[in-house]
């Protein structure tokens, strides 16, 4: 009779572990970072070719922030703009030349229209001197003027 016990315990655990059902959500760990991504399996459809309308599932583990839902580089990641930024500039400009153009193209107008600031700058201040002292001459020449007047009365 233990025998025939033993075999039939073993049948109906056999039996429990085919009839649980093994949902994607299980293979994500239950942490507070992967909540998101397990909430969103767990009331998404499994069966069939019914899966939801503009979201991505995404059962897979981030290489940089260790959490699921997500890929490194995705806009979702929290880490996407940490790591080292000169391989990130080589690998931007290697796989969308285009956008490197348009940055330095960007970055040299900007450059010119800071040295076009600077010399207009640099000639308003050439021309406030020289008005300044204009005034100045003409303040000598006034205050020469007046003494003169005031002398020849005086005389």
């Amino acid at each position: 009779m233990g025998r025939k016990a033993a075999i039939e315990k073993r049948d109906a655990e056999s039996s429990a572990m085919q009839q649980r059902e093994v949902r994607p959500e299980d293979t994500i760990p239950d942490r507070p970072e992967n909540q998101e991504a397990r909430e969103f399996l767990k009331n998404a459809p499994s069966k069939g070719l019914w899966l939801p309308f503009g979201k991505e599932v995404k059962v897979m583990k981030c290489w940089r922030c260790k959490q699921y839902g997500h890929r490194t580089g995705d806009r979702e990641c929290p880490m996407k703009q940490s790591g080292n930024m000169t391989n990130e500039k080589k690998r931007r400009v290697m796989y969308d030349p285009m956008a490197s153009m348009v940055e330095k193209r960007a970055k040299k107008k900007d450059a010119r229209r800071e040295a076009r600031r600077e010399r207009q700058l640099a000639k308003i201040a050439w021309y406030q001197e020289l008005l300044e002292e204009e005034r100045e001459k003409r303040d000598r020449r006034r205050n020469e003027r007046m003494l003169a007047k005031a002398a020849k009365k005086v005389s």
